[in-house]
């Protein structure tokens, strides 16, 4: 939940204040300050969680850019409506680390 929170939040502090906004990713330093550690039983099957979280998010935000680069690139409507490349790259972090928590939140709500 916490990755939700603080990707959300640099997402809106980047569109308040540009590449500066970035700085909000340090909120994530606050994680062990307020969250216990917890032990990890079994950790076979914790990492092939993670491992299966991680790869899906990589996924979602690879798409993502994808999709942007070809925008672009290839429709030249879009490309005045969206802001600049350099902050829809700046972009992608917090918006893997929301991605990441989201996915991680679903996995662990409904494990198969």
């Amino acid at each position: 939940m916490i990755e939700i929170f603080v990707g959300f939040g640099t997402i809106i502090s980047i569109a308040l204040l540009g590449p500066k906004g970035l700085a909000a990713l340090s909120i994530i330093a606050l994680r062990p300050i307020f969250l216990e550690r917890e032990e990890i039983k079994d950790s076979k099957s914790y990492y092939q969680m993670f491992y299966k979280i991680l790869s899906n998010s990589l996924a979602i935000v690879f798409i993502m850019m994808l999709s942007l680069i070809i925008i672009n690139l290839f429709i030249p409507d879009y490309k005045s409506k969206l802001p600049s490349m350099e902050i829809l790259f700046i972009l992608m972090l917090p918006f893997f680390l929301m991605t990441h928590g989201v996915i991680g939140f679903i996995s662990i709500s409904n494990p198969k």
